[in-house]
């Protein structure tokens, strides 16, 4: 089985279709979306709808959690509860409730599949975790494979004889070691922040235990344009250029 995995979309249509455009090329048999699809960028309701009729397999992320949760809205920033609620109006109501229905997380062929960090958690960065609780975290769930995203950078993490180290994934595909366990971070379609503006997402082959990561050129200035046309605070276009 040959999986896509992407994450934090966050509205961003231009970033979003030219992954898929290059998914259709890469004989890909599941496409699973890591959550952070709406929010920050201007076509949320697009992407939404998209997840519904691909019938991609999704996870929340905090943006999607924030949007049913109140309590967790609270604790955005203030440029982000401002980009919530001009979303929350460009959302229709059968968007909504299919984010109510999207689950924490997803595992299936021993892979998990998580927003921030496994075993559940949409709102925890994994780069702010020291490396020996993380070693704990890792050994704490079945899977030996956990997906993520949510920090908009890419990062392999390996866990091997207790002791984990971290690098970036290359343009080469990576053959995973079967005795360790791994937290693959596969950065973000639609918000990098990385210095690489380009759209990414990464494939896992589950028969040769490989994973390459696609770096994707799409159009950013005309997602630019209608970020601004709509009202969103201007970081939120000046992050994609």
């Amino acid at each position: 089985m040959r999986i896509a995995i992407l994450s934090d979309i966050h509205g961003n249509l231009e970033a979003f279709q030219a992954v898929l455009d290059d998914i259709h090329t890469q004989n890909i048999d599941k496409i699973v979306s890591l959550g952070d699809m709406i929010d920050y960028g201007p076509d949320s309701e697009r992407i939404i709808q998209e997840h519904i009729r691909l019938n991609i397999a999704a996870v929340q992320g905090n943006h999607e959690n924030a949007l049913i949760n109140k309590g967790l809205l609270k604790s955005f920033s203030v440029n982000a509860c401002e980009s919530l609620k001009i979303t929350r109006k460009h959302l229709s109501k059968e968007s909504i409730k299919y984010i109510r229905t999207i689950p924490l997380f997803l595992c299936f062929n021993q892979i998990r599949f998580v927003h921030a960090l496994p075993p559940d958690s949409v709102t925890r960065y994994i780069d702010f975790v020291p490396p020996h609780i993380l070693g704990y975290i890792m050994e704490s769930y079945p899977e030996p494979i956990c997906f993520v995203g949510h920090t908009h950078k890419l990062g392999v993490y390996e866990c091997s004889q207790n002791k984990v180290n971290f690098s970036r994934p290359a343009d080469k595909p990576i053959i995973l070691n079967p005795s360790s366990r791994y937290i693959i971070n596969v950065g973000s379609v639609g918000q990098p922040r990385d210095r690489d503006k380009h759209a990414k997402y990464a494939i896992y082959d589950a028969a040769l235990n490989s994973l390459v990561v696609r770096l994707i050129d799409y159009d950013a200035q005309k997602t630019v344009q209608k970020i601004l046309k709509l009202g969103y605070p201007e970081k939120n276009a000046t992050r994609l250029i």
